[in-house]
């Protein structure tokens, strides 16, 4: 009888042997892109059962079942499902699988299934598998056409989007406003007064003072020697008033009342008047009823009402007949000019600050400009409008006056502008693809500083607008974008060569929120930062995105979504056919392929440059094949033990 335990040997040889083959095959392939390994599971013989197992009876005890084995099969060979890794290869067609899912290949008449994306374009510009030439399937179940010649028609623009700040604070309009440089203001002079006295009244007695001198000191100046004439005795106002004839002094008199006032020319604060008594005249101004104590003058500011012989200003008073010049240009820069006559008489204009403000309304143009006189004491020309303007004013006196004024200069203090504007521009594309230039410019409201308008504008070469302007451009209290208030937010244009009209939309953000534009603040930030529109470009290159589409990149700058890879799933991918060349094919365990798109449905995303490595492990696979080595040399025993046993067996009988 030959024993069982050659065939449980010899079986035991053959799954080992059988394991070696799926080893050396993993480790044939572990540089295979997307090849996925194998893994063998045994399963051992039916027995041969040479007792029955027995349960408890009486008095003696159960007895386990007498079994022995035959020998181990091969029980399957699975497919493991692990991802490999990602290898960068560079090529934009080259496309790895991170997750499941499978890429979708045909030969027309079978479908085939990969894990491998090395693809490339053929002939008839068809995306194919570069290493077996099958057509790749898209989402839809066709052919991916690559279209490499392809032209992207133009899109004309539809709408401009604005980002930045328009300024809170108000810049203009502003009117052009001429001023003096200097303050006018009104005073009186340092005076001193004589009065007669005592039994000679109205006379002065002077007797003993005669050839005497008496000192006086105006405005701070080095003194002067005024002298008694010799023989005086007594003297009337009037003769007392002709001793203090000097530099700088007015004197006036009252022959009848006894007195006499001695006064500053000059006016104002800084105007004083100092007497002493000369050398050995002591007791001289005593005699005259005055001191030697220091007076000064006072001033306020001018008004209206002020005559001009009284400013401060003045070297001398103006008397009856003094002429005044008054000249300058209006806003729009024509000139005008007048003289103006002191005094109440004919042919005189007034002694007073208001009537010289009369004057100036009449000499400059009255629709243009206003001459006035501020609290503080300037006179002021304003322009009427609220515009860039070339104001300005000169007084000055006519030479041959008897009095003098020091007229201040005339300055702008506030320069004439215009609204508040901001200017940006930005290419509208036609439908032609043309590109146009078009300058956007914000204006400020006149009336309300919270409010833009904005005006487009073209060359006119180009063609024109016939929805030029966007009104009523509202902000909110916080600066936020509000609303736009005039009843379109929408611009035309009508190209040359085009018939229809183009209309654009104005994006400026979204109501109340800090997206679009704003206005905070003084700076002014506003662009026009984006328009969608593009002109016609050819296809540069394509590549995959992560979604599986194809996309196209094309020379101005627009990308297209050109096709989809489908992505088959399984129910069961282990149940999948080899079919070579690292393709599957379906088998009626894997269940019919469900075809769906990357990032959907369970399928994993497409990674664009890479292909996916063998997920072989050459480690495991080199413990694996000592294992099988092992295997085999052990049943190779249990054969070589068994013959030995055998042959002393037939030895017996000699």
């Amino acid at each position: 009888m030959v024993s069982t335990a050659l065939y449980t040997g010899l079986s035991g040889l053959r799954v080992h042997q059988a394991y070696i083959d799926v080893i050396g095959n993993n480790l044939a392939n572990v540089s295979t892109p997307g090849f996925r390994g194998s893994r063998v599971t045994f399963s051992d013989i039916l027995s041969f059962t040479v007792r029955s197992g027995s349960g408890p009876n009486g008095n003696f005890g159960g007895q386990n079942p007498l079994q022995i084995g035959t020998g181990a099969i091969m029980a399957t060979v699975d497919t493991d499902l692990s991802q490999g890794t990602l290898a960068d290869t560079g090529r934009t067609l080259d496309v790895a699988l991170q997750g499941r899912g499978f890429f979708t290949l045909t030969n027309g008449n079978q479908t085939f299934y990969s894990r491998v994306g090395s693809f490339g374009i053929d002939a008839n510009r068809t995306l194919v598998d570069l290493r077996t030439g099958l057509r790749v399937v898209n989402s839809t179940g066709g052919d991916i056409d690559v279209p490499v010649s392809d032209t992207l028609p133009a899109a004309p623009t539809s709408a401009v989007r604005f980002q930045g700040n328009l300024p809170a604070r108000v810049g203009g309009p502003l009117e052009e406003i001429v001023q003096s440089n200097v303050a006018l203001k009104q005073g009186t002079a340092a005076t001193k007064t004589a009065t007669a006295s005592g039994a000679s009244f109205p006379l002065f007695d002077l007797t003993g003072f005669a050839g005497r001198t008496v000192l006086v000191s105006v405005n701070g100046a080095a003194q002067q020697s005024l002298q008694i004439p010799a023989g005086t005795t007594t003297l009337n106002a009037q003769g007392v008033a002709a001793i203090f004839s000097a530099s700088g002094i007015s004197t006036t008199f009252d022959n009848a009342a006894g007195t006499v006032a001695i006064s500053s020319v000059k006016l104002g604060s800084s105007a004083t008047l100092k007497l002493d008594d000369g050398p050995s005249a002591n007791g001289l101004l005593a005699a005259l009823g005055m001191n030697a104590t220091l007076v000064s003058g006072t001033e306020t500011t001018a008004a209206t009402t002020t005559d001009l012989a009284q400013l401060t200003a003045r070297v001398n008073p103006y008397i009856a007949g003094d002429s005044i010049t008054i000249s300058g240009t209006n806003p729009d820069g024509t000139a005008f000019s007048d003289t103006f006559v002191y005094g109440n008489g004919v042919g005189q204009d007034g002694t007073t600050i208001a009537s010289l403000l009369t004057f100036i309304n009449a000499t400059v143009d009255p629709a243009q400009a206003t001459a006035s006189l501020t609290t503080d004491g300037n006179i002021r020309l304003t322009a009427t409008d609220k515009e860039e303007a070339d104001l300005s004013l000169f007084i000055g006196d006519v030479t041959n006056n008897s009095g003098r004024i020091s007229w201040p200069n005339f300055v702008v203090s506030q320069d004439g502008t215009g609204p508040d504007t901001a200017v940006t521009s930005i290419d509208v594309i036609d439908a032609q693809g043309r590109t146009h230039p078009v300058t956007m410019t914000f204006t400020r409201s006149t009336t309300d500083p919270t409010i833009w308008d904005l005006s487009a504008e073209i060359d006119p070469t180009d063609g024109t607008l016939t929805q030029a302007s966007i009104g009523q451009i509202r902000f909110n209290d916080n600066g936020s974008f509000n609303v736009i208030g005039g009843g379109t937010n929408s611009l035309t244009f009508s190209w040359n060569g085009i018939s229809a009209a183009q209309s654009v939309q104005v994006d400026l953000g979204s109501s109340g929120q800090f997206d679009g534009v704003a206005q905070l603040g003084n700076a002014t930030t506003v662009a026009a930062v984006d328009q969608d529109g593009y002109a016609a470009g050819t296809l540069l290159n394509v590549g995959f995105n992560d979604a599986g589409q194809l996309i196209g990149f094309y020379s101005n700058g627009q990308s297209q979504t050109l096709d989809t890879l489908r992505i088959s799933m399984f129910s069961n991918e282990a149940g999948l056919v080899r079919a070579g060349d690292t393709l599957f094919t379906e088998s009626p365990n894997s269940d019919d392929a469900i075809a769906t798109t990357a990032n959907s449905a369970g399928a994993g995303s497409v990674r664009a440059g890479q292909l996916e490595n063998s997920n072989v492990d050459i480690a495991r696979e080199f413990v694996n094949l000592i294992e099988a080595q092992r295997g085999f040399q052990a049943n190779s025993r249990v054969i070589t033990t068994t013959d030995e046993i055998l042959s002393e067996l037939m030895n017996i009988v000699r």
